[in-house]
């Protein structure tokens, strides 16, 4: 006995054993889809939190700041479990998660059940900083409406008279067509025909011939991952480019897809928060750092979660001694202006969303690669309540 005593020692001493880590003062809990199809994006977005924390150390208003990330494999019960396991186990301050709406959906009722302050990192369905909005709840993203809300009115002003709609066949699809489309009617347009092609969908060229014999002056998409790869070269293998302009939210062309795609995307005009060409200071840093770590361009997903420790930090900052206090966390968060890669960003206190700049970007054609360019700055988009009463 007294010899094994003896060797635990010896051992412990000559760091044979795991010392317990210290304490952090202030815990984020992140979940993240980590299997396909958006497992890149996961991977991606857990690099720039990281990266968001180093900037200050560790550290926030003086405390110690530790993320503990979990897997929800792109399954809502999987969310709901973690989100549980987060609140009630690990006994985090403040959660972030929602990189889809289907996953930011179910949490938001756990979340609001521990009164743990929740950041979506995100999802976009309208309703979480809608109807279904709640004051432990806060969205740093985007809402599908207040991306393309303001664009329909753009393209119209821009010669766009009629458009072909497409989208994915599920909810964020179909918002994303209703959201355009009202706008762009009432700014005079005319949407002249519409389909909503499945998931499974490899052949859209069905698709294009009833696009095409519309006669529209541009086609309104939006297709995901590897959808969204197959659609624009299958424009452009159709013969489409430069006859019908593509547009709709960028995110089908964005950077994380716009390599596959080659330059069969150039031409596209759409809305987007977030390109890696925007000239600020604070996205000139970033995206050195992000491409010195990655050698890629950050996308337009993985900014949010960047964005998201951000706004924390700075709050954490303001807040000094309450850090523990959900309710004051979410009224500090409320109170910041954070100026980002982004750009200027605010929460609305009537919503809980974000109030941010969407650029107008065209993909151009740099040196034989896929980039893009700012065609217009939309300053402070804002969202209406929408049903919200905080």
């Amino acid at each position: 006995m007294k010899r094994s005593v003896k060797l635990f020692a010896i051992a412990a001493l000559a760091g044979g054993l795991t010392q317990p880590a210290a304490a952090a003062d202030y815990k984020i809990g992140v979940i993240l889809p980590y299997a396909p199809p958006f497992g890149i994006y996961a991977k991606s977005m857990e690099t720039a939190m990281k990266m968001a924390l180093a900037e200050h150390k560790g550290k926030a208003g003086g405390l110690d700041i530790k993320l503990i990330f979990e897997n929800d494999n792109n399954k809502p019960p999987e969310a709901v479990a973690k989100a549980k396991k987060l609140i009630s186990d690990e006994k985090v301050d403040l959660l972030m998660g929602g990189l889809t709406s289907g996953l930011a959906i179910p949490i938001v009722p756990i979340a609001v059940r521990g009164k743990t302050p929740l950041v979506i990192i995100n999802g976009g369905a309208d309703m979480l900083t809608g109807k279904r909005c709640s004051p432990w709840v806060i969205r740093v993203s985007f809402s599908n409406d207040q991306i393309v809300r303001d664009s329909g009115p753009w393209l119209f002003k821009n010669g766009v008279k009629k458009v072909y709609a497409m989208a994915a066949d599920y909810v964020g699809g179909h918002d994303l067509v209703k959201n355009f489309r009202g706008p762009f009617e009432k700014a005079g347009g005319k949407i002249v025909g519409q389909d909503f092609p499945p998931f499974s969908t490899k052949d859209f060229g069905p698709y294009l011939a009833k696009a095409r014999a519309a006669k529209p002056d541009a086609i309104y998409v939006f297709f995901p991952g590897g959808m969204g790869i197959q659609f624009v070269r299958q424009y452009d293998k159709f013969g489409l480019k430069g006859q019908i302009l593509l547009t709709g939210p960028a995110w089908t062309v964005g950077p994380l897809l716009a390599p596959a795609q080659g330059l069969s995307g150039v031409g596209f005009k759409g809305p987007i928060n977030y390109i890696p060409q925007l000239d600020n200071p604070a996205n000139a840093k970033f995206r050195a750092a992000f491409k010195a770590k990655t050698k890629r361009d950050p996308d337009e997903v993985t900014i949010n979660g960047y964005d998201a420790v951000k706004m924390v930090i700075q709050t954490l900052d303001k807040l000094g001694s309450k850090p523990k206090d959900g309710k004051a966390m979410i009224e500090a968060l409320r109170s910041i202006t954070y100026n980002g890669p982004r750009g200027p960003m605010r929460i609305d206190p009537k919503t809980n969303n974000v109030i941010q700049n969407i650029y107008m970007v065209e993909v151009i054609n740099d040196g034989g690669k896929p980039s893009y360019k700012v065609l217009d700055t939309i300053a402070n988009v804002q969202d209406p309540p929408n049903g919200c009463k905080l």
